[in-house]
């Protein structure tokens, strides 16, 4: 299928409300698929670059295998979620910072639009928080759709 649309999900609220907007463009669309990403920053220190065998490079390995088991009965939720309405939905688990990871995949994909979801915070916030949806805003060259927080 072509252009896909990139989702970011985390499992929130406000990322299940994006979820349904994903699903909501797909048939919109008139077809569609949606690449559904969860990504992951590993703890700082969980990083051993240069020798793959030294003692941070096994625990960022343990670490990630916990990581994907505790996330992957969701994810699984989610891509039934989308599928069961009808839309093609492969899931990405990615170690990387959210919007580097978003951008990188979009534009991998050749796809058209970045959907996520906000957290509702201001824009001040989201500057100093380390909010992705924000960062997005502000890096990307994909258009972004970011999808209110929903009370």
């Amino acid at each position: 299928m072509p252009h896909p649309i990139v989702l970011g999900y985390d499992g929130s609220p406000c990322s299940t409300a994006a979820l349904d907007e994903a699903v909501a463009l797909a048939h919109g669309l008139g077809h569609g698929e949606i690449v559904m990403v969860y990504c992951h920053e590993p703890p700082p220190g969980l990083s051993c670059e240069l020798d793959p065998t030294c003692a941070a490079a096994k625990e960022l390995r343990d670490y990630e295998r916990g990581v994907e088991e505790d996330v992957q009965p969701m994810l699984h939720a989610a891509a039934e979620r989308a599928r069961g309405a009808g839309v093609q939905t492969e899931v990405l688990l990615v170690w990387d910072d959210p919007a580097r990871a978003l951008i990188q995949i979009a534009h991998e994909r050749g796809s058209r639009v970045i959907v996520v979801g906000s957290h509702g915070e201001g824009p001040l916030a989201g500057a100093l928080h380390h909010c992705t949806a924000y960062e997005l805003l502000h890096r990307s060259s994909i258009p972004v759709l970011v999808v209110p927080h929903r009370h």
